[in-house]
């Protein structure tokens, strides 16, 4: 029994097999966050249904992507669910799971001595940039996906930086104000700037004239299609289905600054200027 999905020359079969691992894995996510919920102290009031089941999702898309099928599709027969697992993790889980904290429980542990350092420093947009494109950049290079997905710990690893990638990605997005003060035009060009680099992965699975992975290449066949094919069904999901997610959180970012922008520069309603009446000398 393999504690972890990793790759195995072994022909692909639909019975299912456990993977312990990713059970524990989504277990001390839980956990993680009931502890917080219990420790929030006064902001522990702040949470709401809308926020569990936020949290939920996300640790469902987590387990939906390392998990039987899909992680034991991903981890070693076929590049395009490979991506799949990349597009649950960074683009569904990891806006979800911070999403499953309120604003208040987010400035409870940004106010830690410990803690509150490292979430202001990780919403730096240009610091998350950084981790966010490192870790879609590293793990695409063929002697990385070569040498870590054959081994548990590897896939286990290349799996692990997906998520952190991901969380670094949308945490400037989502923290609060008391955490991190980004405006919302900088929100938008951030999410811009992040869709630029992930363009040389997604466009060399794309476009590449044979398998850049030999794993992949060499792995029996699970389904009808050859490697290079499954490939480039690959590079096209990387691009077309990751992208669309950030053009819609830049739209939804722009609409509801233009709104509060209205606001502010509408005149309250039923609010009239006051009258101006003319005086004469006779009048004083």
């Amino acid at each position: 029994m393999r504690w972890w999905c990793s790759a195995t020359d072994a022909p692909w079969s639909w019975t299912w097999r456990p993977y312990p691992g990713v059970w524990l894995f989504v277990a001390l996510l839980v956990a993680g966050y009931l502890r917080l919920r219990r420790r929030a102290g006064p902001a522990r009031a702040a949470w709401r249904g809308r926020h569990t089941a936020a949290f939920a999702g996300g640790a469902l898309a987590v387990w939906a992507a390392l998990d039987w099928p899909i992680g034991a599709l991903g981890a070693g027969y076929l590049v395009s669910v490979h991506t799949v697992q990349y597009l649950l993790l960074d683009f569904v889980a990891a806006p979800l799971l911070l999403l499953g904290v309120p604003a208040e429980g987010w400035a409870h542990l940004a106010a830690g001595r410990r803690l509150g350092p490292a979430l202001r420093f990780a919403a730096r947009p240009l610091v998350a940039l950084v981790v966010y494109n490192a870790a879609v950049l590293g793990t695409h290079v063929p002697p990385v996906v070569d040498g870590l997905m054959r081994a548990q710990v590897g896939s286990f690893l290349v799996d692990l930086a997906w998520i952190v990638g991901g969380l670094a990605l949308w945490w400037p997005v989502l923290a609060p104000p008391a955490v991190a003060q980004v405006s919302p035009p900088l929100k938008i060009a951030y999410l811009f700037a992040s869709t630029i680099l992930p363009t040389a992965p997604a466009a060399f699975l794309t476009f590449a004239e044979y398998p850049i992975y030999s794993l992949y290449e060499l792995a029996p066949r699970a389904t009808g299609l050859s490697a290079h094919d499954d490939q480039q069904i690959g590079g096209l999901l990387m691009k077309l289905a990751a992208d669309p997610v950030i053009w819609a959180a830049m739209a939804i970012i722009f609409f509801r600054w233009s709104s509060e922008e209205g606001r502010v520069q509408s005149p309250a309603v039923g609010h009239r200027p006051p009258a101006v009446t003319s005086r004469t000398p006779a009048d004083g």
